[in-house]
Order: C-alpha cells, then sequence, then structure tokens
C-alpha cells in the first residue's frame, strides 16, 4: 500500500471498527450466542470464553473478538483484491462496498461461525497469494473446524481440475471426504423446497440489488475471464447451496463467506463496463451504482440506528434484531429489584440471563402473563415503545 492509500484504508477500517465496537452496547447476548459460550466446544467457544476471562463477562469482551478478526480481515481482504484493480480509488471503493455489505456487518459483530470462517478463509487466501507452499498446510488444519470448510474443498477440487494440478485435486479430494465424515450434511427428515427462502437470505447478506448484480458478475467473468480461485469459491458454494436449497434448509451465513469473497469479481465487472462505454451510454449504470449503493447504506442505517425501527412496527416481536434486545435490560431492571436469580419458562430467556449474573431459582418465577396481584411488572422499552412486558413472583415466602 502506498502510505498516502495506507492512511485512508487504516482511517476506515477504524472508524468502522469502533462503531462495531459502540453497536455492542445496543445488543444483548442470543440464544444462538449464550448457547456457543456456555455449551458448545469449539474454536469460537473458547476463543470469546478466554476473551471474557480476560476483560469481564460483559457484552464488550463477549464481541471483542468478532470485531477485531472482522478489522484484520478487511485488512487482508483489501491486499487479496487489490491486484485486480489498478487506480487506487477502485481499491478504495471495493472495500468500501465490502465494509458497507450488511453480512460484513453482522458477521463483523454477532457472535457466530461465519465471522470465524470468513476470518479463516481470508488468512487462507491472504497467505496463498503471498506463500502458497506454506497456504496449503493449512488445509488439512481447518478440516477440524468448522463444518463448512467443505465447500472450499470443493472449490479447490474444480480449481484444481481447471488448472491440471493433480496433487492439488488429490489432496482436495481426500480433505472434502474428510469433512464429510467428520460433520457430514444433514440430510435428514422429510425432504422440503427451500429455494426462494434461500434467495431471500443472500439478497439480505448482501442486499438484493449487490446480490443480483453480484450473481451476474459471476456467469459473465465465468464465459469471458479467467477462473480464479475466488471465482471457483464464491460459484461453487453458491450453486451447491441452491441445488441443496430444494431438499433441505441450508446455514446459509457460514457459506456466504466463500461468496463474500467473490465480491471483488463484481466491482471489477462493474467498473470494466462502465469505463468501456461512452458518457452518453453510460446512463443506466450510473443509476445501478445510485440504486445499489443506496440499498447497501440503508441496509447499514438500520442495522445501526435498528431501535428506531420499532417505533413503525405493532408487533415488536417481529424485529429482525429482536432475538438481540431484552435480555440485558431485563437484567438490569430484576438487579434493580434485588433479584438476581429466577426461574422462567423459557430454557432460551434463562440461558441469556445466565451471562448477565441471573442465575437459576426456583424461589421466583418469571412470566409474560400475570401470575397474581402481587406480581411485580418489569416493562422494556425502546425508544420509548413497549417491546417487552414480563412480570416477577415470589412463589415461596
Amino acid at each position: 500500500m502506498q502510505s498516502s492509500n495506507a492512511s485512508k484504508i487504516f482511517a476506515l477500517v477504524a472508524f468502522h471498527a469502533l462503531l462495531l465496537v459502540y453497536f455492542t452496547s445496543q445488543l444483548s447476548i442470543s440464544y444462538y450466542e449464550a448457547n456457543i459460550y456456555f455449551n458448545e466446544d469449539n474454536l469460537l467457544h473458547y476463543i470469546i470464553n478466554l476473551s471474557t476471562y480476560l476483560l469481564g463477562e460483559n457484552d464488550l469482551a463477549l464481541r471483542l473478538p468478532m470485531i477485531i478478526m472482522h478489522a484484520v480481515g478487511a485488512f487482508l481482504y483489501y491486499d487479496i483484491s487489490k491486484s485486480l484493480f489498478k487506480k487506487q480509488n477502485d481499491k478504495l471503493w471495493n472495500l468500501v462496498i465490502y465494509l458497507l455489505l450488511p453480512g460484513i456487518n453482522s458477521a463483523g459483530i454477532m457472535v457466530d461461525g461465519a465471522g470465524l470462517v470468513l476470518f479463516l478463509l481470508l488468512v487462507f487466501l491472504f497467505i496463498y497469494k503471498h506463500k502458497r507452499n506454506l497456504a496449503y498446510y493449512l488445509l488439512p488444519i481447518y478440516v477440524f473446524i468448522d463444518a463448512s470448510f467443505a465447500f472450499m474443498y470443493l472449490g479447490f477440487i474444480f480449481y484444481a481440475m481447471d488448472r491440471r494440478r493433480t496433487v492439488l485435486l488429490v489432496s482436495s479430494v481426500l480433505l472434502f471426504g474428510a469433512s464429510m465424515y467428520l460433520f457430514g450434511i444433514d440430510i435428514g427428515g422429510h425432504p422440503k423446497n427451500y429455494f426462494l427462502n434461500t434467495l431471500g437470505i443472500y439478497a439480505a447478506i448482501f442486499s438484493p440489488v449487490v446480490f443480483v448484480y453480484l450473481i451476474y458478475a459471476l456467469y459473465r467473468w465465468g464465459v469471458k475471464e479467467e477462473r480464479t480461485l475466488l471465482w471457483y469459491l464464491g460459484v461453487t458454494a453458491f450453486i451447491f447451496s441452491m441445488l441443496l436449497s430444494f431438499r433441505q434448509q441450508m446455514k446459509l451465513e457460514e457459506l456466504a463467506p466463500y461468496i463474500i469473497v467473490a465480491t471483488p469479481i463484481m466491482v471489477k465487472t462493474f467498473l470494466s463496463s462502465y469505463r468501456i462505454r461512452l458518457r452518453e451510454f453510460r446512463k443506466q449504470y450510473r443509476l445501478l451504482l445510485v440504486v445499489g449503493m443506496s440499498f447497501l447504506v440503508l441496509s447499514t442505517l438500520s442495522i445501526f440506528l435498528n431501535k428506531y425501527l420499532y417505533l413503525f412496527m405493532s408487533d415488536p416481536s417481529n424485529h429482525f434484531v429482536y432475538k438481540n434486545h431484552i435480555a440485558k435490560e431485563l437484567s438490569i431492571e430484576l438487579k434493580k429489584m434485588d433479584i438476581k436469580a429466577l426461574i422462567t419458562r423459557s430454557e432460551r430467556l434463562q440461558l441469556r440471563l445466565k451471562f448477565y449474573g441471573i442465575s437459576k431459582d426456583y424461589n421466583i418465577n418469571l412470566t409474560k402473563t400475570n401470575a397474581s396481584f402481587e406480581s411485580k411488572n418489569v416493562t422494556i422499552r425502546y425508544i420509548g415503545v413497549e417491546t417487552a412486558n414480563f412480570y416477577v413472583t415470589k412463589l415461596y415466602k
């Protein structure tokens, strides 16, 4: 990186990371995150437990590892993709679009396997670009980390076939088989079509306009340009996730990283298509850019200012971040009532409250319905809007 451009990149990533740090105060731990923190036995569990051991059991300590991985990953993404662009401004715009992707903002703060998978994928691609032989040593290690790395091996299989690299092909096939042996793909139950649902989730991860153009760009690149490793990773993950969606629901949050790393192809395709045309024929591309960037900005604002959406909702439980709300504020109100232990019918809420120091006690009951005239009411409000209502009842006096 040139010094002037390096300072811009650093400032951009640092600003985004600070936004995420601030955003930690706006969220509660979700059940999924609490389950990872307390119950699961995987790499992410140990990373966040180490963080809370060092910094205390609080929201910032819980989410700080994800923010750090996000920030480091952004620098890696810039380095991996910069060779596609000649102009410094193009490289900067590519990073801006990456940071505005809704899926990136989510992975940058939520304790979820997607953030870890994306970070480790970017680490691999960075090392692969600069020290290819060293990167190959990471491939067998990734087998034991997460089931979704099977799609990385699958991408390598097609890439090796295209490049006629026999050793890489055989290794990738073996590693894919090992991943399937260790984790497999759940195909039990009755077949059900999740095709449209899968498209909807992808549209939410990338924003609708960006997702549609990304798929078009991957198709066009595959037909007209050199099929790079980034292309194979993105296309393989997308095609197989769509094929599997005809039968079952996939965990797309952990497959999206393989498509995200292919977004530089989309940016490159758009810039090439725009510049090859005379000024008078660029109008539709300028319109596409404005609409696409507007969706990205609005998606990002809806994440960071999500609580204001309660002002426009008749049912607060339909809020897209509702599962990451309520628990922290509820624990604060309970502690004001000198209650540090209780029992609730919801095991999910019980586990979330445990993170905030509310343990289990059968003497005090927490419900959403009024149990008796002696019950005490606890109401949670955001932006003046009532979002949850609970009743606390002492069962034994």
